[in-house]
């Protein structure tokens, strides 16, 4: 989890220092991101996650439309109390930890109604991958694996201005879905994020 948030931080810093030069159609927007998980996430995990973050830059091509790239990290975990599971060579007891850290990369366009400098409604979508890395600890014992696969993001939300200061709340809400990988099936999770973004 440490290796995300050190991979988040340099990212952020670096979109913040890169769109520093940019004209005023481009925004770096800062999420915090809660979510829930559906299919195949919940067979594993069923608890909702409250720790998530998304960086994301965007370019405005017209009034209505843009492209850019987001990076988003989600981190789900559940104790599960006392567990007994039996193998070939005998059984093991103990406190069940789950946990499953998922990192997307993305390349996204959104397109938005209203007028420029209101409240703007848009919807989008992201394309990439996603990485989904877990483990399954009971007593000392631990299961631990990690794989890529191809993942797509639809999602709603608002880009509305603070006063005139080139700062804006930024809300969405977003249905991750991952595709089968290395025997893995499916999976997916709602995420509900709000922040800012900041107009450059």
């Amino acid at each position: 989890m440490k290796n995300f948030k050190n991979l988040l931080l340099t990212i952020s810093v670096l979109l913040l220092g890169a769109t520093a030069s940019f004209a005023q159609d481009n925004i770096v927007g800062i999420t915090y991101s809660m979510a829930v998980p559906t299919t195949g996430v919940n067979n594993y995990i069923n608890e909702a996650s409250f720790s998530g973050v998304n960086v994301e830059y965007r370019k405005f091509l017209n009034d209505n439309l843009s492209v850019g790239a987001n990076i988003g990290w989600n981190y789900f975990q559940q104790s599960n109390g006392t567990q007994t599971y039996y193998g070939d060579n005998g059984a093991i007891t103990g406190e069940e930890f789950r946990d499953s850290d998922i990192l997307q990369t993305m390349v996204t366009s959104h397109y938005y109604f209203g007028e420029e400098g209101g409240i703007r409604p848009y919807i989008g979508v992201g394309v990439g991958a996603a990485g989904n890395y877990f483990d399954n600890q009971v007593g000392g014992i631990a299961v631990v694996d990690h794989y890529w696969s191809f993942a797509v993001t639809p999602e709603v939300g608002v880009l509305a201005p603070l006063g005139g200061s080139g700062t804006y709340l930024l809300t969405n809400v977003k249905y991750n879905y991952m595709t089968a990988a290395k025997g893995y099936g499916d999976y997916g999770f709602w995420s509900f994020n709000i922040g800012l973004a900041f107009d450059f």
